[in-house]
């Protein structure tokens, strides 16, 4: 589960964050909290080729993730990590994710759900 705080398939960022079009971001619905004007719940479906990069980065809100289909990222610190369909991925607000490379031959396919504050940029990259 560590391994996962670490690593993120996530994934999951503003377009950004992403190294290349090899990572896409298709947002499937977005939602104002309900008596909670500045924040807004976003639902996304996010793929990563093979080869594909997310850069580290952080949100201002909460992240949760689902594998739809896994595969095996490498990060940035050389550790490989396998992720498989029906793993689940949480990062809070303002931890930082992501920093890795799809470096398998099928695609990594997430959906994530972001609880963040409208008022903030939706991402942040590592400094």
């Amino acid at each position: 589960m560590i391994r996962f705080a670490v690593a993120c398939v996530v994934l999951w960022a503003a377009a950004p964050a992403f190294a290349s079009d090899l990572v896409l971001r298709e947002i499937l619905q977005e939602q104002p909290v309900s008596d909670a004007p500045d924040m807004k719940v976003m639902i996304s479906r996010v793929t990563v080729k093979p080869g594909g990069a997310v850069v580290e980065h952080n949100h201002p809100g909460d992240e949760h993730a689902v594998v739809l289909q896994g595969g095996t990222v490498l990060l940035s610190d050389g550790q490989e990590v396998e992720y498989a369909e029906g793993d689940v991925l949480f990062f809070s607000a303002g931890e930082m994710h992501g920093g890795l490379r799809n470096i398998g031959g099928t695609e990594i396919v997430l959906l994530t759900t972001h609880v963040v504050n409208v008022l903030e940029p939706f991402r942040w990259p590592a400094e």
